[in-house]
């Protein structure tokens, strides 16, 4: 190596230069004549914004994890939540099932259907959309009753504010018992002056019966809601992570006014129907109040964001799921290969020639082998004689006896 390649080597500019702070301070600044943790001067917003991240960063490690927040109880009342509409506005379709055999007895962890033990009898459809007020709540259902010729079923429309508060309602049921159609109509408006007025209406054929009330909601500590407030008022809690009992009031289509609870679990639920699995279900109760007494009368599991999985009632044998069995495959119908080539003039033509021409060989080869006519008569006899089930076990056994001889 030259004289040249054994010299230092050095950078230009060089990669490492003593740092005088005296350089970076504002010289515009006032600065007092203390040490450095008595200094006036102040970070600018931008240098803030740095240094907190910087900050954030070094304590990432020792903030707390996913599983010490889920433990935590935080005590938010859920009245109090800030509306977050584009969390519960979509559309689901859901299918509704007969169990085939009993009632609805799901206690257990782990919820399975199979196609065995479901009979899909109709359809629901639940449709939340955006008011510049609130909300807008739309829902449908048709369902099949007895071996699938009596069709019932429910229509509802209905608008609530932004926190919930019943602006209208209308729900209607029709139904056919024997020979006759039932509909069963209940709507409720709030005015100004937070009244209720209830209408509720019953048509059996051409005869009509209405009833009219006026509730007063003004002092009471929980909202009024009817159906399509429920479900969006379950929509609401799911989204926000809610857990806890949630009260409300509501009412039937008989105009009794019933006293609920939404319970809220805070473990989570494994839901198997046909071919899908939903994992991390929130588990609802809905509890009524009869005799002063609450009692669980349906049971709903929603996914995390506030899908319904799965919802019957407690009595019933029908219930409401989102997954159902994939259709069964087709299987494309192909016509015969002779149906095909017979229309074809060409191979029609080449298929009788031969035939022809295999007749002609075949006549000439037995009538030539005379012996081998003689066995194939005897052969085709004792089929016939003696009726085989296994035609090629008997052919088989039939020509070695004949071989021996």
């Amino acid at each position: 190596m030259d004289a040249e390649g054994k010299k230092e080597l050095r950078l230009d500019p060089p990669l490492f230069v003593t740092c005088d702070l005296d350089q970076f301070r504002d010289p515009n600044k006032k600065r007092a004549a203390n040490d450095a943790c008595e200094e006036l001067d102040k970070l600018d917003a931008q240098d803030e914004i740095s240094v907190s991240s910087i900050i954030s960063a070094l304590l990432h490690p020792i903030e707390p994890s996913d599983d010490q927040y889920k433990v935590c109880d935080w005590g938010i009342n859920p009245k109090q939540f800030l509306p977050t509409k584009q969390a519960v506005i979509f559309k689901e379709q859901l299918f509704v099932s007969k169990l085939r055999n009993t009632n609805c007895k799901l206690n257990e962890n782990l919820k399975i259907f199979f196609e065995r033990e479901l009979e899909q009898i109709g359809r629901f459809c639940l449709n939340v959309e955006e008011a510049y007020d609130g909300y807008m709540i739309f829902s449908s259902s048709k369902m099949k009753k007895g071996k699938g010729l009596v069709e019932c079923g429910h229509q509802l429309k209905g608008k609530y504010d932004d926190k919930f508060l019943l602006i209208c309602e209308k729900r209607s049921e029709f139904d056919r018992i024997d020979n006759t159609r039932v509909e069963k109509t209940l709507e409720l408006r709030n005015h100004a002056d937070l009244m209720l007025t209830a209408i509720r209406e019953t048509k059996i054929n051409e005869e009509v019966q209405r009833f009219k009330a006026r509730i007063d909601i003004k002092d009471r500590d929980h909202v009024f809601v009817l159906d399509g407030g429920i479900m969006l008022l379950m929509r609401h809690l799911v989204c926000n992570n809610f857990v806890g009992n949630f009260e409300y009031y509501t009412m039937n289509l008989y105009g009794r006014v019933l006293r609920c609870n939404l319970v809220v679990s805070k473990e989570r639920k494994i839901v198997r129907i046909f071919y899908r699995t939903y994992k991390n279900v929130v588990h609802i109760f809905t509890q009524q109040c009869f005799n002063d007494e609450l009692q669980d009368v349906a049971e709903i599991f929603m996914s995390p964001e506030g899908r319904i999985v799965l919802h019957y009632w407690r009595g019933y044998n029908y219930l409401l799921h989102a997954a159902c069995m994939p259709p069964k495959r087709k299987e494309p119908i192909l016509p015969k290969m002779e149906l095909m080539w017979r229309q074809n003039e060409q191979l029609s033509r080449k298929f009788r020639e031969l035939k022809a021409l295999n007749y002609e060989n075949a006549t000439k080869y037995l009538s030539s082998n005379s012996q081998l006519a003689d066995f194939m008569q005897d052969y085709v006899l004792n089929l016939l004689r003696y009726k085989p089930t296994n035609v090629l076990e008997f052919s088989i056994m039939f020509f070695q006896n004949m071989s021996r001889d």
